[in-house]
């Protein structure tokens, strides 16, 4: 079981009241949502979160520089007052659904997925598969997780986890101060075995003073929760570029490979066509037996996660930009040198103190 009677965890309630930005001066904003990109983003925000959430500046740093990129949001309903398991199970079947698509559309396209706070479950689930009991004596259904040996979960060619509600300590793509640490619902041994087919894809941040990802140090710092994008934005897209790099580095050896193979075994084939020909009926050059031409081509409902209180919608911005802006369109697309400028300001309020029976 995920929670024992003998334990009890304090948890920090979190709320942001935030003011939304607005995306000025975008000289070119595609929201076409048939288009391919070379790399497309799947975010799930964090509970209570508008679309896109904090990791919007994520988004927002990944897709700067690079010439083809855009995101969407995993959709899912998750307000402070939502049922829990209720939430994350919507998200990870809207997760699978929406990965599942995008790479059957766009099969060439360098996936990206990142999840914060209750979407790190949500994606920890996608990718590894879920299930069992969480808050508030609330059941998530068991499922499976997408096999990264086949399509959608072999386009993906990076992950990222912020303060995860399942952190498991020990992990090798475990970063930061809270490494060790256990977070609120650790995953079962069956659904960490899996999860770590991804391992070499994958980082997992969380700090020590976190309360959820890190709930087994008891720390009760909940502004720890809420910071990870102003601090470790720049180090996770890094990452991630690198990964991205790597991906398209196999994949051009792969081709040249694949390129040198089909060019070696047609020239044998074609000699051998020819020998064969040339003593039966005489030279035909990229022929048959019969002379004839071929050709051939290679080819929770609990304020303990609600992290942000604003508007829903889904974001759209410019790659120029660290955050974009709430939009209804479902899709962003990020490109040009465009700005975004943010208007209001962030302001925190903690919410009280809750203690969950485990």
């Amino acid at each position: 079981m995920l929670f024992t009677s003998s334990s009890r965890l304090a948890l920090a309630g979190l709320a942001l009241n935030c003011a939304v930005s607005t995306a000025s001066e975008i000289d070119v904003l595609d929201k076409r949502q048939d288009s391919c990109k070379d790399v497309h983003i799947f975010l799930a925000k964090g509970n209570n979160e508008p679309y896109p959430g904090r990791q919007g500046k994520l988004a927002g740093a990944i897709c700067y520089g690079l010439d083809s990129c855009d995101y969407e949001d995993i959709q899912y309903y998750n307000p402070v007052d939502s049922p829990y398991c209720d939430s994350v199970t919507q998200g990870v079947q809207d997760g699978v659904s929406q990965i599942t698509a995008y790479a059957s559309r766009c099969p060439n396209s360098k996936l990206v997925v990142s999840g914060y706070s209750q979407g790190a479950h949500v994606v920890g689930d996608v990718l590894g598969g879920g299930g069992g009991y969480f808050f508030n004596e609330c059941t998530e259904p068991s499922v499976g997780g997408l096999d990264p040996t086949t399509s959608p979960g072999d386009k993906i060619v990076a992950v990222t986890l912020f303060g995860d509600v399942r952190h498991t300590a020990g992990q090798p793509y475990n970063v930061l101060s809270g490494a060790d640490a256990n977070g609120a619902a650790p995953r079962t041994d069956g659904q960490l075995t899996s999860l770590n087919r991804y391992s070499s894809l994958l980082r997992s941040y969380c700090v020590a003073t976190d309360p959820v990802c890190a709930a087994s140090y008891g720390s009760d710092n909940s502004s720890t929760h809420l910071t990870y994008f102003d601090i470790y934005t720049d180090d996770a897209a890094s990452w991630i570029k690198e990964m991205i790099n790597k991906a398209e580095e196999s994949s051009s050896t792969t081709s040249s490979v694949a390129a040198s193979t089909t060019s070696t075994a047609g020239t044998a084939s074609t000699s051998s066509a020819s020998a064969a020909v040339t003593t039966a009926v005489g030279w035909a050059p990229y022929g048959n037996s019969t002379g004839n031409s071929t050709t051939s081509h290679a080819s929770m409902s609990t304020s303990v996660l609600a992290t942000a209180v604003g508007t829903s919608g889904v974001a759209t911005g410019t790659a120029g930009s660290e955050t974009p802006s709430a939009s209804p369109t479902g899709v962003a697309v990020l490109n040009g040198a465009s700005r975004l400028q943010s208007v209001g300001g962030v302001v925190l309020s903690i919410m009280g103190f809750l203690a969950f029976s485990l």
